[in-house]
């Protein structure tokens, strides 16, 4: 390992971009999870209603999910390899979470047909993907450690 590496300018572009992704993602679920009131207003009733009766292990796979691409998007600043570990697991809990939500009674609502869900559902995805190949490039280059 070279400690006198360049680490390209577009690292540095695409990993903090990552780390607003997710911070956004994070935010969203702290704002889900502790219900404050004018950002469940915002969304449709059937919604509200879903997230007050989804299940406690949705829950915690979500927490997973956007905890641990939140904290691979800072180890990815920090330069650090542990960050792919981090964004396997997200995708993973990400997969489960979601693929659960389209099989449940949630995909009869109307949300869950939404366009929108659906966009955000396939940029979510492809972050994660995305980033999974970023970190596997950059550890083979060395940039990672």
């Amino acid at each position: 390992m070279n400690p006198f590496l360049k680490v390209p300018t577009r690292y540095w572009l695409i990993s903090g971009l990552g780390a607003v992704w997710f911070a956004m993602g994070a935010f969203d679920y702290v704002m889900i999870s502790y219900k404050i009131p004018a950002y469940m207003q915002a969304m449709p009733e059937d919604l509200q209603y879903w997230l007050d009766h989804r299940p406690p292990w949705f829950t915690s796979l979500w927490a997973i999910s956007v905890w641990s691409a939140l904290l691979g998007s800072f180890l990815l600043l920090l330069r650090r390899r542990q960050a792919l570990r981090l964004f396997v697991l997200a995708l993973v809990g990400f997969l489960i979470a979601a693929l659960w939500a389209y099989l449940s009674e949630a995909a009869n609502m109307a949300h869950m047909q939404s366009v929108i869900t659906h966009i955000f559902n396939g940029l979510i995805l492809f972050s994660l993907v995305y980033f999974i190949v970023f970190c596997r490039r950059y550890i083979q280059t060395g940039v990672l450690r």
